[in-house]
């Protein structure tokens, strides 16, 4: 059962946060301090979890809203998932056989019930929930048979036909049959004609054979839900969330009295205490006994009692150590109990140095971490199958190289257990999975409210972005220098449409693609291109190594074209022109896209027009846009607007590869075969040497 919706409703800053997506795998919620992620992630958290914890209106509602609506009833988290085909088959097995229906679809929503207490709902998918209401309909035609069956002879002096239309105004239609209202009003009818046809036989005829398909139907109403037994399948199925935060890390002294009294309303730190318990398999009131001096004891048993402490921490020292080291791959550490009067002592060593040294002296990362993998790998057993991990700001203290090494460990762990995590670190945004991205921010003016991105429009303010800005950087960074092959493109949306459609063209088993070792490399403009590509010149001939400069076939780049081939490669052979390669007169990389989807995209960003015949007749998409909005009066159509229309194109293309038109496919290889047969050409010829027009020598 995987998580493919949230929405978060009447939450602290939270108002309503929309329906937004969940990846299969992994989820970022990436955005500032303070920008109602964590919020996000406990409210979360609080619908289904094995630490008891529950919404608490007083503590959670909207406070400037609280006083006006603490006895209302309202929604606060809703939760879609997604069935697999065995699990459908299993549940579909849970229902009456009178419901031919096989649910695809879970729907769990969490609600306040007045002020202090919360009550879920179990839903299905539209088409299941349909059936049930259809139950409602079936009411209806009982009693209007019952009625046709004694008006039909002319015999109601009035009673009935009253009767009738009294029940079948009160019953609701959109209400299942077992609903309440509706099963008085189907008994009120039934006794209504039963008092009528009462010690007269002719009128007992009338309608007897209706009148008893009405008393089946109410039996069955009275039963109650059909679905009782499916939605208890569902909630005993459903993922559990386990949530964790730095305030959840181990500490070097356990005070074990301080321990057991707090254990019974446990806290973010208790809770991990107890998840080292269990997973040592220590009894820690045995451990307390154990080092405390009996009355009377002699000195056999007391240097037994000594010895057998002294063996269970040994024992749980050694299982300590664990399959979590095959995770954390800096160092190969050891961990230990001992004991110093009340207090259980945690101790680490490694293989640089054997001696154990207090646990909070180790690093802030080797701390979270491994307080992290204690609380996921005991609540985890506790949840069934398929735990979702809620992950607040995982890896603050850990250092960018083991960032990026997290990054892989979550990959790991969504094979078997979703997980959404939230960050403001550019180390921690997988560059590759940016269609992953939700950005939570801040907006409003009086009171400033939660907002989050959903799948089709990333948003939020520059520094809100910053860090998926970095992640890019980074990403280009770390391959910039190791392609064989070096495409030097304009602008990061040329870098997204150019990834994005290579990625397509293999997931359908198309081609051709861009060869493997084929590194795009963004100059963030037309300006920057000239130097970045001197520098790639320079290295150009190194291990074989070709680049190739890519440019759009408008004025800007006409003129960009002759800069090259004039100071810098005195030919144009590392120069491919975008509209020769695709078959158009002009083109930017955005006319690899159809006109009308184009500008679908743009609208999906919050733009509404159509376009009319002049724009539609416009040689490129961007210069049809340029149009558009100087006649709508959007005002410019300028590089921000370019990036989120191509955003929405590459989120639905990495949803469903099969989304992205022909035409554009067509495009695309048009475009990938001509860099791939210049590269080839470079590899004929052999390799590079510099030209003589080249400024670097």
């Amino acid at each position: 059962m995987k998580l493919t919706h949230f929405q978060i409703k009447n939450y602290k800053v939270i108002d309503d946060t929309g329906l937004i997506p969940v990846d299969e795998h992994v989820t970022a919620l990436v955005g500032k301090n303070e920008s109602g992620k964590t919020a996000i992630l406990r409210a979360l958290w609080k619908t289904k979890n094995v630490a008891n914890a529950k919404f608490d209106k007083l503590l959670d509602y909207p406070r400037e809203r609280y006083a006006k609506e603490r006895f209302e009833k309202q929604e606060v988290v809703t939760l879609k998932f997604e069935l697999t085909d065995a699990e459908a088959e299993e549940l579909s097995g849970q229902f009456p056989s009178e419901f031919n229906v096989k649910p695809t679809e879970i729907i769990f929503t969490s609600y306040y019930k007045g002020e202090e207490e919360t009550e879920t709902h179990i839903n299905f998918d539209e088409k299941t929930e349909k059936e049930f209401q259809k139950s409602s309909v079936h009411a209806k035609k009982r009693i209007q048979e019952v009625a046709q069956a004694v008006m039909s002879n002319g015999s109601d002096d009035g009673t009935v036909s009253k009767a009738k239309s009294d029940a079948e105004n009160a019953i609701n239609e959109d209400l299942p049959l077992w609903d309440k209202g509706t099963v008085t009003q189907l008994t009120s009818f039934q006794s209504t004609v039963s008092n009528w046809i009462s010690g007269d036989e002719s009128r007992k005829q009338l309608a007897s054979k209706e009148l008893g398909k009405l008393s089946t139907l109410i039996g069955q109403a009275k039963e109650g839900d059909p679905a009782q037994k499916a939605r208890s399948w569902v909630l005993q199925n459903l993922p559990t969330f386990i949530y964790f935060d730095d305030y959840g890390q181990l500490e070097t002294r356990l005070n074990l009295p301080l321990y057991l009294t707090r254990v019974k309303s446990p806290d973010v730190k208790t809770r991990t205490q107890a998840a080292l318990f269990e997973w040592s398999n220590l009894n820690p009131e045995e451990i307390l006994t154990l080092g405390k001096p009996q009355d009377g004891e002699e000195e056999e048993a007391r240097q037994r009692r000594k010895d057998k402490r002294r063996a269970l921490l040994d024992s749980a020292s050694f299982g300590l150590t664990g399959d979590w080291i095959k995770w954390w791959t800096e160092k190969r550490h050891k961990l230990s109990f001992d004991a110093d009067g009340d207090d259980l002592v945690l101790r680490v060593s490694d293989e640089y140095n054997e001696f154990p040294i207090p646990f909070e002296e180790r690093s802030h990362g080797f701390q979270w971490f491994f307080s992290f993998y204690l609380v996921f790998l005991v609540e985890s057993k506790q949840a069934h199958k398929g735990a979702i991990l809620l992950l607040d700001e995982p890896g603050l203290h850990l250092h960018p190289t083991m960032q990026s090494s997290l990054i892989g460990l979550f990959e790991r762990i969504s094979g078997t257990n979703q997980l959404i995590y939230t960050t403001h670190l550019p180390f921690l945004v997988d560059g590759n999975h940016l269609e992953r991205v939700r950005t939570t921010y801040l907006e409003g003016d009086r009171l400033e409210k939660a907002v989050v991105s959903s799948n089709t429009r990333l948003a939020g303010d520059r520094d809100t972005l910053f860090p998926l800005q970095a992640a890019i950087g980074y990403s280009m960074a770390q391959t910039l220098f190791l392609g064989k092959r070096s495409l030097i493109v304009e602008g990061i949306t040329d870098y997204w449409i150019a990834k994005a459609l290579t990625g397509c063209l293999a997931a359908l088993g198309k081609g051709p693609t861009l060869q493997e070792d084929t590194v795009i490399i963004p100059s963030g403009g037309i300006s920057r291109m000239m130097p970045l590509a001197s520098i790639m010149f320079g290295a150009s001939g190194v291990g074989g190594r070709q680049m190739l400069v890519l440019l759009d076939s408008d004025s800007t780049g006409i003129q960009a074209a002759k800069r090259f081939e004039r100071d810098l490669f005195g030919d144009n052979s590392r120069i491919l022109m975008l509209g020769q390669a695709v078959g158009l007169k002009k083109a930017t990389i955005e006319d690899l896209v159809a006109r009308d989807s184009y500008a679908a995209a743009v609208g999906a960003c919050g733009y509404n027009f159509k376009l009319n015949d002049e724009e539609k007749q416009e040689e490129t998409n961007v210069a049809a846009m340029e149009k558009v909005f100087k006649r709508k009066g959007f005002g410019t159509f300028g590089t921000d607007q370019k990036a989120w229309a191509v955003l929405r194109l590459i989120e639905e293309w990495g949803k469903d590869p099969k989304s992205v038109p022909e035409t554009t496919l067509k495009k695309a290889c048009m475009l990938f075969t001509a860099v791939n047969a210049r590269f080839k050409s470079y590899a004929k010829s052999g390799p590079e040497t510099q030209n003589p027009a080249d400024p670097t020598r």
